[in-house]
Order: C-alpha cells, then sequence, then structure tokens
C-alpha cells in the first residue's frame, strides 16, 4: 500500500468507531494496526501496551469472567471467534463486537460499535411472533424466548408457550416483560442471566439443569438454550429456551424428539426450499428459491436444473407416482419422502410437500407448489427413536376419535406386551379389538375419560385392566395429551405402561397393613373398619349381626412355663382353629395380645352362642404339644340391637367376657 494511504485510512477507520490490532502471543502487549483506542475503549494508546491481549477491558460488563481470554482461545482453536459485549464508558453503556482471526502464529483482531437499537426490544417482530405462535402454542413442552431490552441491561422474558405459562401458573402479564429475578427467586434468576448472558455471548447451543422455584411449586428443569440472531438489530439477539420438567420423565421421553426437532427448524435459516412447477409432465421447474444452494449445492437457476436427475433410482418410481396423483380438481396438501443427490455425490432425505396451486394469473395452468426439507437428521432421530421405544416398558401411541366418534390407533411403537395378539395395522382403522379387551366397568371409566379430556382439553389419565390370550389380566397406566386436529377429530399423544407390578405391590402393602404379623388374622384396624360396614348394613336392611370376644385363659401362666415361642405358637394355632371353623364371610381379628374378635354377619344370637361354645370345646380339646387343658378360652357374645354403636357392641361383648372369666372361665356368656 502507497504510504500516502495509509493516514488517510486510519482517519477513514476512526471515523468509522474501528479499531485493528494484532498480537503475536497472548501474554505479549498489543500492536494497533489502525484506529483511535481512546475513541473505542477509553485507553489511550500508551495504556493499552500494558495491557494482556487476552485481558478485559476496563468498564466490560459480562457475567462471566476472562470473556476475552476464552474469545481468543475460541479462535486459536477454531480459526475465527466473535463475541458481542457492553463497556461501560462516560456513564453510558456502549455495545461492541469484536471479531478475531488467528493465522500465522498470531492473532488479529478488529473491534466496532454496534448502534444502539431502534425497535421494541421487549416485542417480537411480527414473522417471529407469528411463526412462534404457529410452532410452540400448541407444544405440550416449555418454551421461552429472552432478550436484553438494551445493550448491557438483564435480559428480560419476550415470550411464554401456554405450557410454560400453566405449569408455572402465570399470566402472560406476569411473564413477558419481566426478569428472571421478578419470576423466580433472587439467587435462580442471576444464575439464570448468567447463563443467558454465555449463551448470547458464545453463539452456541447451552444446556443446563436448573431447579426452578415459583411459590411452593418447585420444577427440576434440563433447558437447553440457543441464541438465534435478529437481522433487524443484530446487537440485540433472542435466545430461545425449551424446558423439560424433569419430575415428569415419562412426558419428557414422549415429546423431546417432536420438541427438539420443531427447535431446530424454528433456528435453522430458511430450511425450506421453495418452488414451482408445472403440475403436468414433465413438471418442468418454474422456480425455485435460492437456498437449494444450502440444501444441494447447486445453482438456483431454474431453467438449468432438472432435480428428477438427481433422485435416488430406488425412488424414482414412487416418486413419479407421487406426482402422477395430483389432480386440478384435488388440492389437498401431500407429501413424499426420497433421497436426492447432492453436488458433493452423497444422497441426502428430502420431505416434499406440495399442492396444486390456483393459477397465478387468469388464462394461465395451475402450479404444483411445494416445499423441500432436508429431514435427514429427523430420519436418522425417528430411527435412533423406535430403538428407544423398544426398550420401554410399555407402548407409544397416538389415539384417535373421528368426529362420528370411530376410535382408532394410527400410530403405535414400543413393547406390544399389553396388546400382543392384535394386528397394528388393523389397530390404525379401528380400535375395537383393543377395547374388547377391557373389562366392561373399566371400559365405561376410559370413556368417561376420553369424553372429559375432550371437552375440557385436558391430558388423559385413567387405569384399566386389560385380558391377555392367556386369560390373565393386566393393569395398564394411560397418559397422553390431546391435539384438535383441522378435520374436527382429536388426536392424543401418549404412553401405555404395565403397571401390573406396581398394582400387585400396593394391594400386597394393604394387605399387610391389615394383617396381625404374628397370627396372620386381620388386625383391630381391619376389624373395626369391618364392623363399621356390618354395622350399616344391619341399620339399612335390619340384618343380624353378632360379635364374639374370645380371651385364653391364664395364657401368662402359658409364656411363663413354656417360654413365649410356645406362647407364639399356642395363638398362631388358635388363629387356625378359628379360620377352619368359620366361614368365608366371616372376619377372626386378634385383638390385642390373647384375644380375638370374631364378628359373625346374618347371624342371630341363638346360633352365636352354639358357634362359641363349638370354638371354646375344639380350643379346650386341642394338642398344642403342651399338658392338656392348659390352654382353654372365655368367650363374651353380643347381638346387635337397634341403636347400637361399635362402642356399645363391643362393650356388652367384654361384659358377657367379663363375666365368664367372672364365673370360672373356660365358658360362654351372653349378656343382653
Amino acid at each position: 500500500m502507497h504510504p500516502t494511504t495509509m493516514p488517510e485510512l486510519d482517519r477513514a477507520v476512526q471515523y468509522l468507531d474501528v479499531l485493528v490490532w494484532m498480537a503475536p502471543d497472548a501474554d505479549m502487549g498489543w500492536q494497533v494496526l489502525m484506529g483511535n483506542p481512546k475513541e473505542l475503549l477509553g485507553l489511550p494508546p500508551s495504556e493499552l501496551e500494558h495491557y494482556a491481549a487476552d485481558a478485559d477491558w476496563p468498564g466490560l460488563r459480562c457475567q462471566d469472567a476472562n470473556l476475552r481470554q476464552r474469545l481468543l482461545l475460541n479462535a486459536r482453536t477454531q480459526g475465527e471467534a466473535c463475541s458481542q459485549y457492553t463497556l461501560a464508558r462516560n456513564g453510558r453503556l456502549e455495545w461492541l463486537e469484536e471479531r478475531v482471526v488467528y493465522r500465522d502464529n498470531g492473532w488479529h483482531g478488529l473491534i466496532r460499535r454496534l448502534p444502539p437499537s431502534p425497535i421494541n426490544t421487549m416485542e417480537l417482530p411480527p414473522a417471529l411472533d407469528e411463526l412462534t405462535r404457529r410452532l410452540f402454542e400448541s407444544m405440550p413442552d416449555r418454551i421461552f424466548i429472552a432478550r436484553r431490552e438494551a445493550p448491557g441491561e438483564p435480559f428480560r422474558y419476550v415470550y411464554g408457550n401456554p405450557a410454560l405459562l400453566d405449569a408455572l401458573r402465570l399470566s402472560p402479564r406476569q411473564w413477558n416483560g419481566h426478569r428472571p429475578e421478578d419470576v423466580f427467586t433472587p439467587s435462580v434468576g442471576q444464575r439464570l442471566q448468567s447463563r443467558y448472558a454465555e449463551c448470547e455471548q458464545l453463539g452456541q447451543p447451552r444446556g443446563y439443569d436448573e431447579t426452578m422455584r415459583r411459590g411452593h411449586r418447585e420444577h427440576i428443569w434440563h433447558t437447553v438454550l440457543t441464541r438465534l440472531d435478529n437481522s433487524q438489530d443484530p446487537a440485540m439477539p433472542f435466545l430461545v429456551g425449551l424446558a423439560r420438567d424433569h419430575t415428569e420423565l415419562n412426558t419428557a421421553k414422549r415429546s423431546a424428539a417432536n420438541a427438539h426437532r420443531r427447535l431446530r427448524h424454528l433456528l435453522e435459516t430458511s430450511p425450506a426450499v421453495l418452488y414451482a412447477c408445472d403440475s403436468q409432465p414433465p413438471w418442468t421447474l418454474n422456480y425455485i428459491s435460492r437456498n437449494l444452494s444450502q440444501l444441494l449445492g447447486l445453482d438456483t437457476d431454474a431453467e438449468r436444473i432438472n432435480l428428477r436427475e438427481r433422485v435416488h433410482p430406488d425412488d424414482e418410481a414412487r416418486l413419479l407416482t407421487w406426482l402422477e396423483a395430483f389432480t386440478h380438481h384435488q388440492r389437498k396438501r401431500r407429501a413424499l419422502r426420497y433421497r436426492l443427490r447432492h453436488a458433493d455425490g452423497y444422497y441426502l432425505t428430502v420431505q416434499n410437500e406440495a399442492r396444486v396451486s390456483r393459477p397465478v394469473r387468469e388464462g394461465a395452468a395451475p402450479e404444483l407448489v411445494g416445499t423441500l426439507l432436508d429431514v435427514s437428521r429427523e430420519a436418522e432421530l425417528l430411527a435412533r427413536l423406535e430403538i428407544m421405544t423398544e426398550r420401554i416398558p410399555g407402548l407409544i401411541f397416538q389415539f384417535r376419535r373421528a368426529p362420528g366418534g370411530q376410535l382408532s390407533f394410527p400410530y403405535l411403537a414400543g413393547n406390544d406386551y399389553l396388546l400382543r395378539g392384535l394386528d397394528p395395522e388393523a389397530l390404525a382403522l379401528d380400535a375395537s379389538p383393543v377395547l374388547e379387551r377391557i373389562p366392561e366397568e373399566d371400559l365405561t371409566a376410559l370413556m368417561i375419560a376420553i369424553e372429559r379430556s375432550v371437552q375440557r382439553h385436558t391430558p388423559l389419565a385413567t387405569q384399566l385392566r386389560l385380558h391377555q390370550p392367556d386369560g390373565s389380566l393386566r393393569w395398564a397406566a394411560a397418559r397422553a395429551q390431546p391435539e384438535t386436529c383441522d378435520d374436527g377429530s382429536t388426536l392424543w399423544h401418549g404412553v401405555l405402561l404395565d403397571i401390573s407390578d406396581q398394582v400387585a405391590h400396593e394391594a400386597h402393602l394393604r394387605e399387610l397393613s391389615d394383617t396381625d404379623d404374628l397370627t396372620g388374622l386381620a388386625n383391630r384396624r381391619r376389624l373395626m373398619q369391618r364392623l363399621d360396614e356390618e354395622l350399616s348394613r344391619s341399620r339399612r336392611h335390619g340384618s343380624v349381626l353378632t360379635l364374639l370376644l374370645l380371651d385364653l385363659d391364664h395364657f401368662k401362666r402359658v409364656n411363663d412355663t413354656w417360654g413365649h415361642l410356645k406362647g407364639d405358637q399356642v395363638l398362631r394355632e388358635i388363629a387356625t382353629l378359628c379360620r377352619e371353623t368359620l366361614r368365608h364371610e366371616d372376619v377372626v381379628a386378634r385383638f390385642g395380645g390373647e384375644e380375638m374378635a370374631i364378628l359373625l354377619p346374618l347371624t342371630p344370637l341363638e346360633d352365636g352362642l352354639r358357634l362359641a361354645e363349638r370354638l371354646r370345646q375344639i380350643i379346650a380339646g386341642h394338642d398344642y404339644g403342651i399338658q392338656r387343658g392348659s390352654v382353654t378360652a372365655s368367650l363374651g357374645v353380643a347381638e346387635y340391637i337397634d341403636g347400637d354403636t361399635t362402642d356399645t357392641l363391643i362393650e356388652r361383648a367384654d361384659r358377657g367376657l367379663y363375666a365368664a372369666k367372672h364365673q370360672g372361665r373356660n365358658r360362654v356368656v351372653s349378656i343382653k
């Protein structure tokens, strides 16, 4: 460059608020090639010489320290790097952008001042607002968008989809325009500000786990955060986040693949290639958008492009059949996936969605208008999803109710143990084979739950039993999110899990809570429940009911003479004798210590006395492996009379037992 040109170029650089620098080593000082660091950084050249090349500037506002050190490191490892940050100078904040290139064992950098934002930063641009609502409003995943109100200012939320606001129990007014510190706790808000700043500066997707507290509710969220550059204001990018609630792991598994795919589609720059071609053979291409070069590496001159020549040979017949099916009378959108050859020679999978459009002008022929979208990554994810669903202990399903009431399963994947023996293709047309396996009472409850989900547009959650081909019954839990379709049908996306073991375990726990550990009889709690039930039945229907209280005579003598282990054995044998003597509907329970209670539904006093006497004789005559006659029992008998309560009936039976003891033991006494 001519020497006289350098001063003019330097003045132009200063006028443009640009600083060009180089440094052979991060620990060495700077060398300013062009520009005035005093105007841009507030540092005269003499002071700048004392700063290491990777040092942060005075007044640099950043949530993370050593920003420039990481910037130079990224440039060294990747060849180049860029970061945006704010600098506090003279009582105001200035927004700067720094780009660094690593060449020839040294760094070369350019710093420039960014203009302030002229737009309302707390509102989404109309195009992005419309796209955001179309993609995210009906999603079950929690989506939010945040940005700074001005360079150096804290982040504020500008959008939250209904799933997010419902989870936090907030209205849009309580979310939009607020800082994280306002929505959550101050400590959580500060951490979120730091994470948002890091993602904004690095320009790369970031994932993190955070415990979000809102009032008394706590959510453990895993969030994927990414930066979306704003073409209207490059200095003020948007941050888009997807939060998964790890406390609802089944829901997260069900929606993760779809959420990832939809978010990826939003963040890609113009992911869909638009085209228009003749609706009749040979389907001459009339228009194709410029991003075809990104998709296939081809020139965008529509007159010279023949995409049919790039179709994989195995897909040509399918594509031809698909194209021939379009007619001027059938304008419904149709889709097909096939493979196209890239300019570099490899094939990628695209999804072609198209429809026959109306003529653009009078007298013109209708055109076939559609989009080409690279779904290679999606196909790979779906393949992985199929592998994952096969390992889930249940089924992932789509369940559809047509406007006319017809039920079907358009999609089934995963472990088909619950529905073994049924044809998935047949179920895609009619769900009746599944419904026929559900017991009548469970089917009625399921239909009510389905109707409630449709009317209220709330998730479907129910438990039901399913008959199996081997005659057994399996318990299943269904959880599904409804979606209203354009044709008026409702489509649920959900999982069907086998919970038979869980139900059996819960029943076993209930049984344990009602059973005496030593004798295996019902415990006092279970006896009182049954006594309340039988008393209510007697009051309603006037039926008879008798209660027996049995107490072993001188049982302490048995324990003292033969030991407590022998005493426990005696109690177990007496429990067995009672069970063998009584009817199935009778209830025998350990009432406490060596005392037992026997509840006899539909039994009058006379029959109760005979049964009590029979029990007394059986207990007295049984061989317990100790001295014969050492074990006898006294019994008190009471019959329900009108007006009796639980306490009064037990009290009369207890008085009879006391009288039996007082009269010499080993006898039966009833007191009216």
